[in-house]
């Protein structure tokens, strides 16, 4: 099931990246991009099950419908041996303003495998496929740990192409329980991109959510501030966003 898994990434990046050469139709190709990013998520969660049965935690999958554009988030975390030592890593995220602009749409899909170190610490090695950039091969490292209350992943990049950058992806969740069946739910996702020789600024992020979890699905408010270039172009969402739990 590991190796169909890897079939059907390796058709996904390849599809994406003649997806972005092509200048002709581009209605279309947004709504092949988005295809393929949900596809990513969802043909995991059966493909990555451990034959010892040991619990799998859920695929969150996150839309977040602001006053300027809707986003999409999903992160994925799966075991891809037996021991655990060996895990795919995946971070799809993908933007569009309401007029459906093509200038305005934004999508990244992260790909990588990761393999355990020490502790909570793993190797990285993989790549990044970026809407403007194309495909962007990546090494570095990551803490993740996370149980019912808690959650935190950190992971610094050092990218390859079209030139050396440094990324590094930082979320944090906290979720108590409030009562038997409801829970209070909250995040925090920061993206930084800079330029590893002239260290100038190319793209940086946060990410604010907090909003009431029942059972699978949660809602709530959430904001994005995104920055970008050298000079910090800012734009700013706010507004409702719906979490599922898969």
């Amino acid at each position: 099931m590991v190796s169909n898994r890897w079939g059907c990434d390796t058709i996904i990046l390849f599809t994406c990246m003649m997806i972005q050469s092509s200048k002709s139709n581009v209605q279309s190709s947004k709504r092949i991009h988005f295809f393929f990013l949900v596809c990513s998520l969802l043909f995991a969660k059966p493909a990555f099950g451990q034959e010892n049965h040991a619990p799998v935690p859920p695929i969150p999958v996150e839309a977040t419908f602001g006053n300027n554009r809707v986003q999409f988030i999903g992160v994925l975390n799966r075991p891809v041996s037996a021991d655990g030592k060996l895990s795919y890593f995946n971070l799809s995220m993908g933007m569009v303003d309401y007029k459906n602009t093509a200038s305005e749409t934004e999508m990244v899909i992260v790909n990588n495998l990761t393999y355990a170190l020490f502790g909570n610490i793993r190797a990285t090695a993989g790549a990044e496929w970026h809407y403007k950039l194309g495909l962007v091969p990546q090494v570095g490292l990551q803490y993740f740990k996370a149980n019912r209350t808690w959650l935190f992943l950190l992971n610094p990049n050092i990218n390859f192409q079209p030139t050396r950058s440094i990324s590094t992806i930082g979320i944090v969740e906290f979720k108590p329980a409030i009562s038997k069946d409801l829970s209070f739910y909250s995040k925090a996702q920061i993206l930084q991109v800079a330029s590893l020789s002239e260290g100038i600024h190319a793209r940086s992020a946060l990410m604010l959510r907090a909003g009431i979890t029942k059972g699978k699905f949660t809602i709530g408010l959430g904001a994005n501030f995104d920055y970008y270039g050298p000079k910090k172009i800012e734009k700013n969402n706010v507004g409702l966003f719906t979490r599922l739990a898969l």
